[in-house]
């Protein structure tokens, strides 16, 4: 950072550089300036909030927390986890953003309107306002958050931000906030510079990984509509729908996701029981529910008696093709067994196990007389099946991992997972408003938005090893078939 001879000097003086550090053997420290900084602005927002107390009444806090979560209704409480997170936001807004409004206030304060708290703290102590605290309240008042993706980092030292929504970029002095993030990731925050030197101003500690930069493209283009370019202007008018944005995406990050199969049902596990009063005829008629086996194969690996008469078989119920991979040939959707007089039919959401029922009543007619259906969901499933020590806990992965280690499985694996991505280009993709990724890259937003998807694709979250090398190098194909390593 080279500092100008009339420029305020980085030590924290208040004068100017030439009267100041200039002659002196050596400057201080960007380092030693930001801790600098860092310390200021702590003690400054401390006093703003006392300050604003003092000004406004006591209920101003409540007021603002309101606005801040755009006032929300009695049944969206939000939660104390969710106000924890949003304390690093919410303190910074409200001294540096926060307006008093009577119109949108439930009571009545006694502070000034269209006002911020920084503001009015900056004119009452003009005369004695430190130097150092004055140019902090220029450079943050009424800057408004954004979403920030890191370019580059520089563990324990910084890192280069790009603001998502306007386009600009700034390099950033952060050293604990730099060890936690990596290229690709998404922050939520107010990045500033001061006399030069970049920091940030309010920062959610929730990281956003790069696929969620989707939805923010999506709301830049409606930022966009009628104006050459997004501004702090902008922003500053469109500040409660970026933070709703921020807080939809936060939410959904702390909430346990509903489990979904292949065809978009939320999972929940059916087990169907029928008396039949002949187990061949059952299997005639249902045999064909089965469309990777035929009867002949299905009947092959049924269990006969000493007779050679079928006791027990087993007919999976499934489909070709597969909606969420392409790499994959069929769809299991249920299983069914007759043992004796008994059928047991198991499917996982409610919606295949009325589509089942309808089938087996259908094809078997008197045949078959319903007893009950069983339902489990997903939480008491897990309870049932959760194992009874780290010993057994552990014997599933060793178990995956040793099976991993077969060349045919690597083999399949390997081709599954190529088939999959070399499909994944021509999928209408919901994240790309429907649009499938070679035609979403014909615009540069698209491009954007594709390249967020396969940065995110790239990430380990809990793959082996050999399953996460096989998506890097598919998700690299990818970008050679649309032309996106240029």
């Amino acid at each position: 950072m080279k500092i100008g001879r009339n420029d305020p000097c980085p030590c924290g003086s208040g004068k100017k550089y030439k009267k100041c550090c200039l002659g002196k053997k050596a400057s201080p420290s960007l380092e030693l300036y930001y801790r600098r900084l860092s310390e200021a602005y702590d003690r400054l927002v401390d006093r703003l909030i006392f300050y604003a107390a003092g000004t406004f009444g006591e209920d101003a806090m409540g007021v603002a927390m309101d606005e801040f979560f755009l006032w929300p209704e009695p049944e969206d409480e939000i939660s104390g986890e969710m106000l924890a997170r949003a304390n690093p936001l919410f303190w910074p807004w409200y001294v540096f953003n926060w307006e008093y409004d009577k119109i949108d206030a439930d009571v009545e304060l006694a502070g000034p309107e269209d006002r911020t708290v920084a503001e009015l703290y900056a004119e009452a102590h003009a005369d004695k306002l430190d130097p150092l605290e004055k140019r902090l309240i220029e450079s943050v008042n009424r800057k408004p958050y954004s979403f920030l993706e890191v370019l580059t980092v520089e563990k324990g030292k910084g890192m280069t931000l790009q603001d998502i929504l306007k386009g600009d970029c700034i390099e950033i002095e952060e050293r604990k906030g730099s060890e936690y993030v990596q290229p690709g990731d998404v922050l939520f925050g107010r990045a500033v510079l001061v006399d030069g030197v970049g920091m940030l101003s309010g920062l959610a500690p929730t990281i956003l990984p790069p696929g969620h930069k989707t939805d923010i493209i999506q709301l830049r283009k409606r930022l966009r509509r009628g104006q050459p370019s997004i501004t702090d202007d902008t922003l500053y008018d469109w500040d409660m729908e970026v933070r709703d944005l921020f807080f939809n995406i936060d939410r959904a990050l702390h909430t346990t996701p509903k489990m979904c199969n292949t065809d978009g049902h939320v999972l929940e596990f059916h087990r169907l029981f029928y008396e039949v009063s002949s187990l061949e005829a059952a299997f005639r008629e249902l045999c064909n529910l089965c469309v990777t086996m035929t009867p002949e194969e299905l009947s092959a690996d049924a269990e006969l008696d000493d007779a050679g008469r079928m006791v027990r078989v087993e007919i999976p119920w499934d489909r070709h093709g597969h909606k969420a991979s392409p790499g994959m040939t069929n769809t299991i959707l249920g299983r069914i067994v007759i043992e004796g007089h008994r059928l047991t039919a198991e499917v996982n959401s409610a919606e295949r196990a009325e589509a089942l029922r309808r089938e087996i009543d259908t094809r078997l007619g008197e045949i078959a007389r319903f007893k009950v259906d069983e339902i489990q969901d997903l939480d008491a499933m897990m309870r049932r099946h959760a194992p009874e020590s780290t010993e057994v806990a552990g014997s599933g992965s060793l178990e995956q991992e040793e099976l991993m280690q077969h060349p045919e499985v690597r083999k399949q694996m390997a081709e599954m997972i190529s088939k999959h991505w070399e499909g994944w280009v021509d999928q209408k993709i919901p994240a790309l408003g429907g649009k499938s990724p070679r035609k979403a890259v014909k615009t540069a937003d698209g491009r954007e938005a594709v390249q967020a998807l396969l940065t995110d694709a790239e990430r380990a979250r809990g793959q082996d090893p050999f399953t996460l090398e096989l998506n890097r190098e598919g998700v690299q194909r990818v970008r050679e078939i649309l032309g996106l390593n240029h």
